[in-house]
């Protein structure tokens, strides 16, 4: 018997378009209705998650910043932000390496971009963020109101993104976790933060064991918390990585594997 699903967003809930298709949508609700609790899990901030939470139009746990920020309603489960030197040390050997940096905060974010890769950013949060040198975590702090729990690079580079990791990792040992969510990403992390810790703590909250969870993911970030459940699925269009962690795999997000597992599975 299983009492709560947990799904990535990008690449997995969402169709490439940034939807929900009606399918995923109609059966996550069905079993919300039948008494599942849904829980987003994402890299994404707070704000950025809450587009998914009102195409599904039912409650929802947010598993925000790939497990850094866990919030169910009003009750924080978890809140852990990056280490400020760490955070300093990352920015200034990215700063002019990459097409954007990013600061995510609780519910803004900082960008440093050009206009392309600003509007970009704008259009899949769904937000405007705040233009500025991020280099400080004390300058995020005095223009959003609010401490960044994570510093995101984005450029279309793979190649140079991969080299760009090769560096950072070592760099950032025990002091941030430097992870990909995406080909043209690299995300910065407070230290030991998996979504895979998503997974135990919100467990815990409600009240059940991790074997009750399913979990649905597409990207490296994914696997640890396609690992913790009691069935991770992994997405058609997933990497490598995901699907080696995963139990099954289902059809792709544009054409709502989520839904097609949820029903083989008898959930709904």
């Amino acid at each position: 018997m299983y009492s709560a699903i947990f799904t990535d967003i990008d690449g997995t809930l969402f169709r490439s378009d940034l939807s929900i298709g009606q399918r995923t949508r109609d059966a996550l609700r069905e079993a919300h209705r039948r008494g599942l609790r849904i829980v987003l899990s994402s890299g994404r901030y707070i704000t950025g998650m809450r587009i998914a939470q009102k195409q599904l139009g039912i409650p929802v746990i947010y598993a925000a910043i790939n497990g850094a920020l866990i919030k169910d309603g009003t009750n924080y489960l978890r809140e852990r932000r990056i280490d400020e030197d760490a955070y300093r040390q990352a920015a200034s050997f990215l700063h002019g390496r990459v097409s954007s940096l990013i600061a995510f905060c609780e519910t803004r974010y900082a960008i440093e971009a050009d206009e392309e890769w600003y509007t970009r950013q704008n259009m899949i949060c769904q937000d405007i963020g705040v233009r500025m040198d991020i280099s400080d975590p004390e300058r995020v702090l005095e223009k959003t109101g609010e401490r960044p729990y994570k510093l995101l690079a984005k450029d279309s580079r793979q190649d140079h993104l991969s080299a760009l990791m090769a560096e950072l990792e070592p760099m950032l040992e025990g002091k941030a976790r430097v992870i990909s969510s995406g080909w043209n990403n690299i995300e910065i992390l407070p230290w030991g933060i998996d979504k895979s810790d998503a997974i135990s703590i919100v467990s815990s909250h409600l009240g059940i064991k991790p074997s009750e969870t399913i979990a649905f993911g597409d990207w490296d970030n994914d696997a640890g918390m396609l690992r913790a459940a009691g069935l991770g699925i992994a997405m058609a269009n997933a990497s490598d990585e995901a699907k080696a962690a995963a139990d099954s795999i289902t059809a792709s997000n544009d054409e709502d594997g989520i839904a097609v597992s949820l029903s083989a599975y008898g959930i709904i």
